[in-house]
């Protein structure tokens, strides 16, 4: 080459968070036809799903520049720690009045207004004045709809006002509902809160609870389902005029834990009502560990998971999906810093094999397959290779270690609410050889982790810390068990693969199943560390089979 290569200081290929990462994803973003289902209204897909760094944010990202009508709806943004710190919500809550229907009417609701406001431009009193006369042309022969006029002359006094206003709006209408419902002396208990409900007396309890629910029930579920069906029927109607609401960040912190999940499984029910205006769609990211954990402690009795799948966008990429993703963004980084033209992946990594493997695939096969893992691998390569014309197989190794001690951090980061013992627990593959099987594990490596689990993780709704305490106070004598749940969870986070038999394949949760059904694991099943981790936990390789 006339110029040849020469990586500078500080040359990288993007940063790891799509927030960060708008230049690069403006020109590099690879579509692996995520995109077109999620823009057909048509296609029932709307709850993205994928593990921390999969692509999820870059989705939404994408479908806010191409869609012609799309909002962004940030959870921070919605108040909803207004219901948390209720006193009439918490009171009531504790009594045992279930408020999940209220939570999914105020999505509802939310969703309702931002759409309307979407479609009608309403940022002032003017535009809101001419949706209401268009309205009540829409709706004037139709006496079935009244409800929903009314319902919007009800709550259309300020719908060009934040989305925080609206949802303190209809949630103090709720409590005044709620307060007026029960007798004056326990509405004066009920500003005490949560605590006011332990003191009330069993005659007390049964009252607040059916009054309560009665208001529950009777918050205008008549109407918000009129709204929808007028959405459907007489302002939605052009097949080649879509709109889109989005909402991600759900994992972060934007409402208190005691409602959160409670209020995410309501958006899910919200999400799915809004499927019958065929020309909208309401799109959600999600985390699956954060999924997981919405179903698990939401779940009632006669809940059919079932119903909701076929709504789910699994995101996931192949090895030839995640080689082209990097070598579009070396094309760009060196187009953008050196105007040179034919620069691609190949021409920066070694030469040499490696396991008998190219380059490219060593690296893809030391990720759970998510962009984040193989950006960040990259830039550490091209971090050590300054003034060089190319990334040298020592480098590469040297860039692995740091890579996979960062990716065991974030992987127990990544899973703390879940499994706060994880990091402690992981211990336990130090030095391992690998693979190895579960009946080659000795009773004496399963008393050494739950000791080392007991003294340094007491978190009592710990999983990790059940197990080891189940198996401490039987004296040793439940080691299967203890081995079976471990090494579940393991498998749960992507530590580790499994071959259940010797006839059957390896499987990885971010591949194959998610988890492990009970009897999956047998004595004779072969475990796999991932490749992610062998360099930070010293594993001792005995054979290098495929995935």
């Amino acid at each position: 080459m006339a110029n040849p290569i020469r990586l500078r200081r500080g040359t990288n290929i993007g940063a790891v968070d799509a927030e960060s990462d708008s230049l690069y994803l403006e020109n590099c973003f690879v579509d692996t036809g995520d995109v077109d289902a999620l823009l057909d209204c048509q296609d029932p897909r709307c709850l993205i799903l994928g593990r921390t760094g999969v692509g999820k944010t870059a989705l939404i990202r994408r479908i806010l520049k191409v869609a012609p009508h799309a909002k962004e709806l940030s959870p921070e943004s919605l108040a909803l720690n207004y219901l948390a710190n209720s006193n009439i919500i918490n009171f009531f809550e504790a009594a045992g009045v279930g408020l999940d229907i209220f939570y999914t009417l105020l999505w509802r609701h939310i969703i309702t207004v931002e759409l309307l406001k979407l479609k009608f431009g309403i940022q002032d009193q003017q535009r809101q004045v001419n949706f209401f006369e268009y309205a009540k042309t829409k709706l004037a022969r139709n006496r079935a709809k009244e409800r929903a006029l009314q319902y919007l002359r009800q709550w259309g006094d300020h719908f060009w006002e934040e989305t925080e206003y609206r949802t303190k709006e209809f949630t103090e209408k709720l409590e005044t509902d709620l307060k007026g419902s029960v007798k004056v002396e326990v509405g004066h208990i009920a500003a005490l809160g949560a605590e006011g409900a332990r003191r009330l007396s069993a005659e007390q309890k049964v009252e607040v609870h059916q009054r309560g629910m009665q208001v529950v029930n009777g918050v205008q579920v008549k109407e918000l389902h009129d709204i929808i069906e007028f959405l459907g029927d007489d302002i939605f109607t052009d097949s080649n005029d879509t709109f889109f609401v989005v909402i991600d960040r759900l994992d972060e912190d934007w409402v208190d834990d005691r409602i959160r999940f409670k209020l995410i499984k309501a958006l899910i029910e919200a999400v799915r009502t809004f499927r019958h205006v065929v020309n909208v769609k309401i799109i959600v990211a999600m985390r699956t560990d954060l999924h997981y954990r919405v179903i698990r402690e939401t779940t009632r009795a006669g809940f059919q998971e079932e119903k909701y799948r076929s709504h789910y966008l699994m995101v996931r990429w192949t090895r030839e999906q995640l080689v082209k993703l990097l070598d579009v963004r070396v094309a760009f980084m060196f187009k953008r810093q050196y105007t040179l033209d034919d620069v691609r992946l190949g021409d920066i990594l070694p030469r040499n094999q490696l396991e008998q493997r190219n380059p490219e695939v060593y690296i893809i096969d030391r990720t759970f397959f998510r962009p984040r893992e193989a950006i960040i691998f990259l830039n550490e390569c091209l971090a050590r290779s300054e003034n060089q014309t190319r990334i040298s197989v020592r480098v590469l190794r040297q860039a692995e270690v740091t890579y996979s001690n960062e990716r065991l951090i974030s992987l127990a980061d990544e899973w703390r609410r879940e499994y706060p013992g994880l990091s402690e627990a992981i211990t336990f593959l130090n030095r391992r050889e690998n693979p190895f099987r579960i009946e080659n594990i000795s009773p004496d490596d399963c008393q050494k982790l739950a000791e080392h689990i007991l003294a340094n993780c007491r978190i009592a709704d710990d999983p990790i810390f059940q197990l080891c305490e189940e198996f401490y106070t039987s004296g040793g004598k439940k080691p299967g068990e203890l081995l079976e749940g471990i090494i579940g969870i393991f498998y749960h986070v992507g530590l580790v693969g499994i071959k259940p038999d010797p006839q059957m394949g390896r499987q990885w949760s971010f591949v194959d199943a998610p988890m492990l059904t009970k009897g999956q694991l047998k004595p004779q099943s072969t475990i796999d560390v991932h490749k992610t981790f062998w360099a930070a936990l010293g594993t001792e390789v005995r054979s290098r089979g495929g995935r």
